[in-house]
């Protein structure tokens, strides 16, 4: 048979073959199934993502506290001064406790400051606050922060002041802010290139106006750049 030919077994089928049409019932059941069939396909699961913004959250959670902790490890309120701040009252307190209140007792700078000269590696100003009822009655060699200082002392009525001094290279200047430490009220500041430290058991207010009168007679005493 051609290609092209008619098939006769296919024209007899359609012809003569009997056919059933299927009842209502079962093509309602088929399409339900079918329906059913496309509807139980599975949604892409949302649960799969869900993590993301769990992890998006816990991300910025860490990074806020590692920016935070950064900062408390860096900030010199909370951590360098604050360590300072603890070794500077312990020496205030073993210079009363151990009678070794000075190496060079005097009341003139011009005795005092010499003093230092081939014992520190920096010359510490000196200043006399007699005319301000505290004067200064000598100083000392110290060790703080890992090197040595110098530690002028003072005298207020019958409190002492110790004043501690030493570079601090590359800082900024700072203005004075006030601590407490072991019972004792202490004053720091940074300016021209010197650390400095006040402590006394003197009251807040009257060791900051001690803190103050030193800057001054320092910051006039300073030669003038022209």
């Amino acid at each position: 048979m051609r290609p092209d030919e008619p098939d006769e077994l296919g024209l007899l089928i359609r012809r003569e073959a009997t056919r059933h049409a299927a009842p209502p019932a079962l093509a309602g059941r088929i399409r339900e199934q079918l329906r059913g069939a496309a509807g139980a396909r599975p949604a892409p699961p949302k649960t799969r993502v869900r993590w993301l913004p769990s992890l998006a959250i816990f991300g910025a959670g860490a990074a806020a506290s590692w920016a935070l902790s950064f900062a408390l490890l860096m900030s010199p309120v909370a951590g360098t001064v604050g360590a300072i701040g603890d070794v500077v009252a312990d020496s205030h307190v073993r210079s009363l406790l151990a009678d070794h209140l000075t190496d060079v007792a005097s009341s003139d700078h011009h005795t005092v400051k010499p003093w230092f000269a081939g014992k520190l590696d920096f010359s510490p100003p000196v200043v006399d606050l007699s005319d301000e009822g505290q004067p200064l009655v000598g100083a000392r060699l110290d060790y703080l922060d890992g090197h040595p200082v110098a530690a002028l002392v003072y005298r207020s009525g019958p409190h002492i002041v110790n004043l501690f001094v030493w570079p601090a290279r590359g800082a900024a200047d700072t203005a004075p802010r006030l601590l407490s430490r072991r019972g004792y009220n202490l004053v720091q500041w940074t300016e021209g290139g010197m650390q400095a430290w006040a402590v006394s058991d003197l009251n807040a207010v009257e060791l900051e106006a001690f803190a103050g009168r030193v800057r001054e007679r320092v910051a006039s005493a300073a030669p003038t750049i022209r």
